[in-house]
């Protein structure tokens, strides 16, 4: 099940870079144009205008029995006015999660994410390389900096996921086929938000159980559910953020009396939902969640690490803007910020 994900995801991921590359043609040029001084516009102005900050999730559930696992990859990225990759940040989370014969499920205790692990990721011990995930999905992320979003998308992996080039070879030797996925997602979606030359990428992540039951019946299922914000940030030399970008995904597998697990076939993001997540009719603001997500990202441009600490969902002016609660949202941003 996990193999047709994937082809229907490259298959829908060839048809949006064809769409993005048709309609960037002529941008481009205009931009490259427009900073080299021909146009009255100021260069700061242009350099503003033109960079965009996008945000790219990839989720993956899979079934065994009676186990399941969800892989949620997260990408941050940076592109410049000429639409290639200035900066990339990553991170994925994991959460396994298994059941008895008598429905009884057994979910994680830690909630990290590999980069939060660090040292407590096994994978330098046992890496020919001598390197953490960290290292290696850094040295993959600086790979792919000067890149056009086609070339992500195009780089090529053996059967388990893994590079085949000899340069990156030699900074990273895991499986990179869900991070190039992210990234390149990232780029489809990535707007002009405020970013400029001289910017960098941030990602933040805060996981938490989502799951309200851990005993399956006949009467009733358990869905054993992971609840991720993911904030993806750009900040300037004074560590200030300069644009964001707030999601969150909600992945649940189902588990039935007997043991039996289920992963969906498919998981959207709050973001990618849209409209059709329905909070608008429920909102006070009259606003649906990506609405209040943006609201939530307007509040944070211009601000500290400390500010942002300091921010608080009953602050009148951020009432205004956004009324969701702003707890796990906040501690991502944070984290991207730590």
């Amino acid at each position: 099940m996990n193999q047709n994900h994937r082809a229907l995801w490259s298959c829908a991921m060839a048809a949006a870079l064809l769409l993005t590359a048709c309609g960037k043609t002529n941008a481009g040029s205009g931009s490259s144009g427009s900073m080299s001084g021909s146009s009255g516009t100021s260069s700061a102005q242009t350099q503003t205008s033109a960079w965009k900050t996008g945000l790219g999730v990839v989720t993956e559930a899979t079934d065994q029995d009676r186990a399941g696992k969800i892989e949620l990859a997260a990408a941050a990225v940076l592109l410049d006015g000429e639409g290639k990759l200035e900066s990339v940040l990553l991170d994925e989370l994991e959460v396994s999660v298994s059941a008895d014969s008598t429905g009884h499920v057994t979910l994680p205790t830690d909630w990290r994410t590999k980069r939060q692990k660090g040292d407590d990721y096994p994978l330098a011990e046992v890496s020919s390389l001598k390197k953490g995930w960290a290292e290696q999905a850094d040295a993959f992320a600086s790979y792919l900096i000067g890149m056009t979003p086609e070339q992500v998308s195009m780089l090529k992996v053996d059967k388990d996921g893994k590079p085949t080039g000899a340069d990156l070879l030699s900074g990273c030797t895991i499986a990179v086929d869900r991070y190039r996925d992210a990234v390149t997602r990232a780029c489809a979606n990535a707007r002009a938000l405020g970013a400029a030359k001289g910017d960098r990428a941030a990602l933040g992540i805060e996981a938490v159980n989502g799951t309200s039951d851990i005993t399956a019946t006949d009467d009733k299922d358990v869905n054993a559910q992971v609840d991720v914000s993911i904030v993806a940030l750009t900040t300037d030399a004074d560590r200030r953020v300069t644009s964001a970008i707030a999601d969150m995904a909600e992945p649940a597998l189902t588990v039935v009396s007997d043991g039996g697990v289920t992963a969906p076939d498919l998981v959207k993001t709050k973001l990618e939902l849209g409209e059709d997540y329905g909070m608008r009719g429920a909102s006070a603001l009259g606003k649906e969640w990506y609405e209040h997500s943006e609201g939530f990202c307007d509040a944070l441009k211009g601000k500290t690490r400390t500010e942002i600490a300091g921010l608080s969902g009953g602050d009148a002016d951020l009432k205004a803007l956004c009324t969701i609660d702003i707890t796990d949202l906040q501690k991502a941003a944070l984290d991207a910020l730590s």
